[in-house]
């Protein structure tokens, strides 16, 4: 029998070495912690985790690629850099690093690694995803130059428009089979139910749960308490720090959790999605985000209807299916939750009544500089140069246009806004031909849930805004449905 040689005194010491400086600069990190706010603790000692799976756990990339998916709707992070605004805030003050990107990175390295060992990896690229989003990043580029904002300012936005492409690229190449698919989305879904418990225990509570280093406001009465007629009511934002953020978040994954009951999947999966859709439909609910709300109506209508469609065949039955559905969904909800009642049809304090002017500044903006914009991240400093209205809307409510595409068009110009709706229109495209093959039997449903995802983000995003190409979650669901495209045709369908 051979036994593998002792190692030799040479390669102990050198393990030792490496064990020693490791635990030293453990140990240092978490000395100077102490001194920092408890974030930092947190942050290191997730690190700290997160390199010991990676060392030691045969299935890291798995178990990291689930995580990073689960960490998504967890903002913790920390700047590095970080720089105060004098006047109008940034999107980003600096340079950051969050917990998803230390999982992600940890991911990106391994996958680097893999491709530079096995030449047989090939990446796929999706030329009509990837060549928009590096001209959107060369037309940013060219934007910021004439910009005076700090280097670093401009640096981290470009190094997050970067990584936003890297998100999607990497969710893209490494979904392979249907049961990472599978598995991916009831990740989604726990962390949609995470983030639902925590927002009925703010709404229990009627206040914050102490969760501010995970991305809990720190200003939460100021946005989640407000009147609907002559009602208080409180608003839930779970860890995303805003009402409207939870909402366009929930409302993706409770049109994903709907479309599979149509699927041909387990009587005990579907039982356990019952509860799912459950939590989330009810934090939607108390979230009271008339966004969020319209955005479940319109793009629910449109998922029921491709449902229906694949079952019955007739477009005219299923469409009148999908509508009844809708309007009494619509007459129990208004009828059994009167905030809910008199949040839609009286009138309250909340912001709706500033996106009027707020589009009014942000088209002014794109008259003036339609190609390339005023500069990513700069919309706030340079608005109330180009603020007309009446109510001087950009001092009273220094916020960027409470429109998406607007943002897009305003900061990074209109051919960066075309780039953007080339990307998901052809996103859609692909999902919709998913959607409709017949060969596959469950992930076609996915794909009508990914479909009614980005219906639903579209339409929530005419009247919020999340700076979509700054690093945000939506473009892991970018991946994830390119991944499941290629996953279809690979296993043979049509």
């Amino acid at each position: 029998m051979n036994y593998p040689a002792a190692p030799t005194p040479r390669a102990l010491q050198l393990e030792a070495a490496l064990v020693l400086m490791v635990g030293l600069a453990i140990g240092i990190s978490l000395a100077v912690a102490v001194y920092l706010p408890t974030k930092w603790m947190v942050f290191i000692l997730f690190m700290i985790v997160v390199m010991a799976f990676f060392c030691i756990v045969r299935q890291r990339e798995k178990l990291l690629l689930y995580l990073s998916v689960a960490l998504t709707s967890v903002f913790l992070s920390f700047h590095p850099i970080f720089l105060e605004p004098a006047a109008f805030s940034w999107p980003v003050s600096g340079f950051r690093i969050s917990i998803f990107e230390v999982a992600f990175f940890c991911l990106m390295i391994s996958w680097l690694i893999r491709l530079a060992v096995d030449i047989r990896l090939k990446v796929r690229l999706f030329p009509w995803v990837s060549i928009p989003f590096l001209l959107i990043w060369c037309l940013s580029l060219a934007g910021l130059n004439s910009v005076s904002m700090p280097g670093i300012v401009k640096f981290s936005n470009l190094w997050l428009l970067f990584e936003s492409w890297l998100i999607f690229l990497f969710f893209a190449n490494n979904i392979r089979d249907r049961q990472t698919v599978f598995n991916i989305v009831a990740v989604l879904l726990l962390a949609g139910v995470v983030q639902s418990i925590v927002g009925l225990a703010q709404y229990a509570s009627g206040g914050s749960l102490g969760l501010q280093i995970f991305g809990e406001s720190k200003s939460y009465n100021v946005y989640s308490v407000m009147m609907a007629g002559t009602e208080v009511i409180s608003r839930v934002s779970g860890t995303f720090g805003h009402p409207n953020s939870l909402a366009g978040y929930l409302v993706m994954l409770v049109l994903i959790n709907l479309a599979l009951f149509w699927a041909p999947i387990s009587a005990r999966v579907k039982l356990a999605l019952w509860p799912t859709l459950l939590l989330m439909s009810t934090a939607l609910i108390l979230t009271f985000s008339r966004a969020g709300w319209l955005a479940l109506g319109v793009a629910g209508m449109f998922s029921l209807y491709l449902c229906f469609f694949r079952w019955i065949k007739y477009r005219g039955l299923s469409f009148l299916l999908s509508l009844a559905m809708l309007i009494i969904f619509f007459i129990v909800s208004v009828g059994l939750i009167t905030p809910l009642r008199q949040r839609l049809f009286l009138e309250d304090y909340g912001a709706a009544r500033t996106r009027i002017p707020l589009a009014e500044v942000a088209l002014n903006i794109i008259g003036h500089h339609p190609w390339l914009g005023i500069g990513l991240g700069n919309y706030t400093m340079a608005a109330p140069d180009y603020d007309t209205t009446p109510e001087g809307i950009s001092y009273e409510f220094p916020r960027p246009v409470h429109n998406e595409f607007l943002l897009i068009a305003a900061e990074q110009g209109l051919p960066a806004l075309g780039l953007f709706l080339v990307i998901l229109l052809y996103v859609v495209i692909q999902l919709f031909r998913l959607s409709q093959s017949r060969t596959d039997p469950i992930l076609p449903y996915l794909a009508i849930g990914l479909l009614g995802a980005f219906f639903a983000w579209s339409v929530s995003r005419l009247m919020d805004y999340n700076y979509v190409l700054l690093g945000d979650p939506f473009w892991l669901l970018v991946g994830l449905s390119l991944a499941m495209v290629q996953v279809s045709r690979q296993e043979g369908g049509d």
